[in-house]
């Protein structure tokens, strides 16, 4: 259940309610990350001895590898909940009186809502400068730390040779594995991809709406959720998801079937590059931990443990390993990504995707 971009209603929980909602009540102040130095800060969050991450859990990405790493090298307890991004964002809201959560890893178009919302504190990680300024708030409320491109996990054994575009998946009686549209941010990412391959964009969905539309008449749509067990037992033809969790189960399953004939291929006419942001609670209860968490998470060793889950850091001048770069799909088929760097626009053509596949396309699916 990870990484979901909900419709505006879901989603902003009602913006102007959650808004409303901040002015009243005792809240717990929030400690000025900002003003303290990185010693200060490793001292308060040994100090502080745990940290409590929503959305991040250990299968994805690799955050497994640097949560151990944050706990061999300063000696603190790691917990995860998984959730949401509109979760994540709620929880940090209806829990302000007596927080339990101190950081959190949401969509791309999560970030501004985060800061909207008023719902995460500043800090600036010491490679702040190697940052893109389009992947990160101005004033440190949200940064991105790693990108996905959007892939496809392919059955070779159902499907006989390998889909790259939007146009072969059309010519094909495969079926698609897409996930939940109305609450997924990787489903969603899905539709967005398919529409910049039929001439549509982040301003125009319409091309995509039809071509899932047309999908859905056929019986060709499988919303339910992947798992290795379905692939083993041959009813997963083609999973859409962005390239690092696709990599990750053709892994899994290789381990469990090395006779597998599974292929990761970018789908090359509407190749989508998107990213996931890093936010502090505001009202985090261990503020220095989070603070310590983003500060090794944006390092040269934290964008490489995303790498190690084949994530893409955000960091250009982080080298990425010459044997993770094998493991990876071909670096030839990233050559025309379509990097999302317009974040109101992402989180609008989102809300309507959710919309218009709840209206549109799930009324066809019998």
């Amino acid at each position: 259940m990870r990484k979901k971009l909900v419709r505006a209603a879901a989603c902003v929980l009602s913006a102007s309610a959650l808004l409303t909602a901040c002015s009243s009540g005792e809240t717990q102040e929030a400690v000025d990350l900002t003003s303290l130095t990185l010693d200060e800060i490793i001292a308060g969050a040994q100090e502080e001895g745990e940290i409590a991450s929503v959305g991040m859990p250990d299968d994805w990405a690799n955050w497994a590898g640097s949560w151990q790493a944050i706990s061999d090298t300063y000696g603190i307890s790691h917990t995860d909940s998984d959730m949401s991004s509109a979760e994540e964002l709620s929880t940090f809201e209806n829990e302000k009186d007596a927080p339990t959560k101190d950081i959190g890893d949401v969509g791309q178009a999560f970030g501004p809502m985060a800061v909207e919302m008023d719902v995460v504190q500043p800090y600036k990680a010491s490679t702040w400068d190697s940052i893109p300024d389009w992947a990160k708030d101005p004033d440190g409320k949200w940064t991105i730390s790693y990108l996905g491109t959007m892939s496809s996990l392919q059955n070779i054994d159902n499907i006989g040779s390998p889909i790259t575009t939007w146009q072969e998946l059309a010519d094909s009686d495969c079926l698609v594995t897409i996930g939940d549209v109305v609450r997924g941010a990787s489903s969603q990412m899905a539709v967005l991809s398919c529409a910049y391959a039929l001439g549509g964009g982040i301003d125009n969905i319409d091309p995509a709406i039809e071509f899932f539309k047309q999908l859905a008449e056929e019986g060709r749509l499988d919303t339910a959720d992947y798992s290795q067990e379905r692939m083993a037992r041959g009813e997963v033809d083609l999973y859409l998801h962005w390239d690092y969790q696709t990599l990750r189960y053709r892994d899994m399953t290789l381990e469990t079937n090395p006779d597998a004939n599974l292929e990761c291929h970018i789908m090359q006419d509407g190749p989508i590059q998107s990213g996931y942001c890093l936010l502090i609670n505001k009202y985090a209860p261990h503020p220095h931990a989070a603070a310590l968490a983003v500060e090794y998470l944006l390092s040269d060793e934290g964008q490489i443990d995303r790498a190690r889950g084949y994530a893409r850091p955000i960091r250009e001048d982080v080298e990425i390993p010459a044997e993770l770069q094998e493991s990876m799909i071909d670096n030839s088929e990233y050559e025309d990504t379509i990097p999302l760097t317009d974040n109101d626009a992402v989180s609008e053509i989102c809300t309507e995707i959710a919309t218009r596949w709840e209206e549109e396309v799930i009324p066809l699916m019998g």
